[in-house]
């Protein structure tokens, strides 16, 4: 028996759009579901099952960074909608909410972001026509535009970064809302954890007893424009950061790397519309 190739859905027939708007450079997008089922024993039958939980999806998703990135006013108490797109059908919710955002890059490669997104709600198929936004323009950054500013960043050169917010919610429910969340309510602050890779030059690691001790709070940012330097794509500020570990890699192929692991916060409560505020 033969497969009928002409069926296979291939990716230019797949789009994730997030409130109308088409994101771009998406290579890998993953929804889960469960339905949260327990085995109920009672007279008279010899199985059954009982609900014990409303229902709850994830979606997961990779992507470079090639313009300004909408994703980033969720990471405040904001819900969205979204679709995904393929072969003409549209796999829908209504209630989505930022959980995870991060941001990775090392010399050479475009700037890569990797989210994660709670449904609380319907996820299924509908058949309404999504009406798509203006997409934003595209730029592609460049090495040079790129400055990471910090821990010993000035006299040594940054090989990679990492970046990553968690935003904490708590879903609120009442006894009839199996199927939809009363509230989704955010509970500060947001958690930041990042790392930086460095050629190391005039830089050693910290006496680790140190690390007992020492409560500097220090300060990370992250700045990443337009191959020409004149689009401002992304610009995290990240205040209140700890150096928390640090590794010494030392080979005979490579240059010496001293790799920073710091962890962080967002203290502020009041915003709505996410990070871009609370720099």
């Amino acid at each position: 028996m033969s497969i009928d190739r002409s069926n296979t859905i291939l990716q230019y027939n797949q789009s994730f759009v997030v409130n109308g708007y088409q994101l771009s450079g998406v290579d890998n997008v993953q929804i889960n579901h469960s339905s949260p089922l327990e085995n109920a024993l009672v007279l008279g039958t010899d199985f059954g099952f009982n609900l014990n939980s409303p229902f709850t999806a994830e979606i997961s998703m990779d992507r470079s960074l090639l313009y300004v990135d909408p994703m980033l006013s969720f990471t405040g108490d904001s819900s969205f909608s979204g679709s995904f797109l393929y072969n003409g059908q549209n796999y829908a919710f209504t209630s989505g909410f930022l959980n995870r955002y991060s941001i990775d890059c090392s010399v050479g490669d475009i700037p890569r972001i990797s989210c994660s997104i709670a449904v609380y709600g319907e996820l299924k198929q509908i058949n309404d026509a999504v009406t798509l936004q203006s997409h934003p323009a595209i730029y592609i950054p460049s090495p040079r535009s790129i400055s990471v500013s910090g821990d010993h960043t000035d006299t040594n050169r940054v090989k990679s970064f990492t970046y990553e917010m968690s935003i904490s919610r708590q879903p609120v429910y009442s006894l009839d809302s199996a199927k939809n969340v009363d509230d989704v309510i955010f509970i500060p602050p947001i958690n930041i954890s990042a790392s930086l890779v460095i050629d190391a030059y005039d830089f050693t690691p910290d006496d680790y007893k140190d690390f007992l001790y020492s409560t500097e709070a220090k300060t990370f940012n992250v700045n990443i424009k337009d191959r020409a330097s004149n689009t401002q794509m992304l610009n995290l500020n990240i205040p209140n950061i700890q150096l928390v570990g640090q590794n010494l890699t030392a080979t005979s192929e490579n240059s010496l790397t001293i790799t920073n692991n710091y962890l962080g916060y967002i203290r502020w409560v009041y915003f709505t519309t996410g990070i871009e505020i609370l720099n």
